[in-house]
């Protein structure tokens, strides 16, 4: 399971894997899996609750008061394992026996638009230095809500390096290069700046890094 707090063998992540198995559970039904008291698996569900990963069905059983049922959300069941990198690998083999490989990196390229698109919107002309900085950051902030450790370095006046330390894509990127491509012109996109990508992390490297050139003189897209 995905997540430091939540991998298999921790309390939280015993209590969520315990709920996918078995759809839903109470905290009576979760004293009695793992032989704890109510208080800790109270704590447990408490935090999982804040965090967005359960949600509380009321369940009335005659006189008294009401129980709950704790089921997974959407938020929890992104945190386990999918094999999306096989079924991409697959698609995308599939496309280049169909296509070639041109029409299979116009697809990716295509893709790294639609992914611009969901970072930033793009305005008229193209950014000076300042806007760059500014545009810079706020798509590091985006990409750093998915999930994306990177860094923006700054190697002189409107110089910038991108730094992304760790791959969404890792799987698919070490048989289908393309997919690299389709990163770079996704950030293309969103800064209107040349990108260069002068190391990968399925190169061996520490990160995957970006050189931010000049002004595009056309949309990127216009050529594709």
């Amino acid at each position: 399971m995905a997540g430091l707090n939540y991998r298999e063998g921790t309390p939280a992540g015993d209590i969520l894997q315990y709920i996918q198995r078995h759809g839903s559970a109470t905290i009576k039904e979760l004293e009695a899996a793992f032989d704890v008291s109510a208080t800790a698996v109270r704590e447990q569900i408490s935090h999982l609750l804040a965090e967005g990963l359960l949600t509380a069905t009321k369940v009335r059983q005659g006189a008294g008061r009401p129980s709950f049922r704790y089921l997974l959300t959407a938020k929890a069941q992104a945190l386990f394992p999918k094999g999306y990198d096989v079924l991409i690998n697959l698609l995308l083999e599939e496309i280049l026996v169909l296509d070639g490989r041109e029409k299979l990196q116009l697809i990716l390229d295509r893709v790294g638009k639609r992914l611009a698109e969901q970072y930033a919107n793009r305005t008229d002309g193209y950014p000076d230095g300042s806007e760059l900085r500014e545009r810079l950051t706020a798509l590091a902030a985006a990409l750093e809500k998915q999930g994306m450790p990177i860094a923006v370095h700054e190697l002189s006046e409107g110089k910038f390096v991108v730094s992304e330390y760790a791959c969404p894509y890792f799987d698919v990127a070490q048989e289908h290069s393309g997919v690299c491509a389709m990163e770079q012109r996704m950030l293309e996109h969103v800064l209107g700046r040349e990108v260069t990508i002068t190391r990968r992390i399925v190169e061996g490297h520490h990160g995957c890094q970006f050189v931010i050139g000049d002004k595009l003189e056309s949309d990127p897209a216009a050529t594709r």
